[in-house]
């Protein structure tokens, strides 16, 4: 396996989405730690897809969060309240997983939860064409009790050394002060995501896996198949 080019990436798997056909909108999850790339991935994605006059519904587990008082019953830095209480999973079910997927009504909400307010939402539904792309990205996003209303599964592979060194950068304003978000980052997050990864194995379910260490030119596999190069810019995708 070889770095490739950031674009050539993610125009092998936009290719990839466009070749599938379904009755229904394309439900495509966006997995990986945090820091890991995945919301930038996903908008760059966007992006393609929208060129090619696909809509694209974005979303993302951040919007399904619970409020603190479940988050935190189990304490602020609790590992376990961290895997077990952060998100509402059957929320993501009933309001956007469900209704676009097989025999669903297509009219979705895409949040409940505003976390930087700290706020419930009740957003009016929006009604989506059975030929949209969902992409829908978050930490630990692949757990058995929404990893099956998944049509398509990425993996953004990315260290957590590598990580926390973005979360320094992009999560300080939010948290205030640097050992607030080492403490987040080392006794919260990073400990409940490497115990998600052990409990649930992403990696084995997965259609796509992106090791995005280096973001300009991050690895693309399809488990077990030989890296697949991508199409070239003549089928149609520009970036």
């Amino acid at each position: 396996m070889e770095n490739q080019p950031r674009t050539d990436i993610l125009q092998a798997i936009a290719h990839r989405l466009e070749t599938i056909k379904l009755p229904h909108p394309l439900r495509v999850g966006i997995d990986g730690v945090s820091a890991s790339g995945k919301t930038v991935f996903a908008d760059e994605l966007a992006i393609i897809l929208r060129k090619i006059n696909r809509e694209v519904i974005r979303t993302g587990i951040d919007g399904f969060h619970n409020p603190p008082e479940i988050r935190h019953r189990r304490g602020v830095m609790s590992v376990e309240g961290y895997v077990e209480d952060s998100f509402d999973y059957s929320a993501v079910r009933k309001h956007v997983l469900n209704p676009l997927g097989p025999g669903g009504n297509l009219s979705y909400v895409p949040e409940v939860y505003d976390h930087a307010q700290g706020a419930t939402k009740q957003p009016d539904p929006i009604f989506a064409s059975p030929d949209a792309i969902l992409l829908f990205e978050g930490v630990m996003l692949f757990r058995r009790e929404i990893a099956n209303a998944f049509d398509y599964r990425i993996l953004v592979d990315t260290s957590f050394q590598e990580a926390l060194e973005r979360a320094k950068t992009r999560d300080l304003r939010h948290f205030g002060d640097m050992k607030t978000l080492l403490d987040k980052y080392t006794r919260r997050f990073f400990p409940g995501q490497k115990h998600y990864l052990e409990s649930h194995r992403p990696e084995e379910i997965v259609d796509a896996i992106i090791g995005n260490d280096d973001f300009g030119k991050p690895i693309l596999r399809f488990p077990n198949e030989h890296l697949v190069k991508p199409q070239s810019r003549g089928k149609g995708f520009s970036g």
